[in-house]
């Protein structure tokens, strides 16, 4: 989910859903606990709370396929998450916004590093 500043600019004082599906096979690649991850599923909603600052509320699904730490058998890992992430032009120095450097916004890697902050260090089915 890529935009640029311009078109997230056009939906202040409107409400704006999305829905988007990601593949990150290609980022478990050099991370040996992760076996495979499934689709990842992210449904959205867009806040202009100001010209160029923006509050993207993100629900994240997939599931990763992880090691049993004692068995070493395939355990999946199921993540639903919910998630506020505010993008800003200005750095208004009290808030947690993400400085947008560029003219675009991407979610993507703000994605993966919240499917990863949810990977626990160790895990043991049940």
């Amino acid at each position: 989910m890529k935009w640029s500043l311009q078109q997230l600019n056009k939906f202040i004082n409107q409400d704006y859903s999305f829905d988007a599906t990601f593949d990150f096979t290609e980022e478990i690649k050099n991370i040996d606990d992760i076996l495979g991850i499934s689709e990842t599923k992210v449904h959205g909603k867009l806040d202009v709370l100001d010209l160029g600052k923006f509050r993207f509320e993100l629900n994240i699904k997939c599931t990763l396929i992880l090691e049993d730490a004692r068995t070493l058998d395939p355990v999946d890992f199921l993540i639903d998450l919910d998630v506020v992430e505010t993008y800003s032009v200005e750095d208004y120095g009290d808030d947690d916004a993400i400085i947008i450097e560029t003219n675009t916004v991407d979610l993507r890697p703000v994605i993966w590093e919240h499917i990863l902050l949810q990977k626990p260090i160790r895990f043991v089915k049940e």
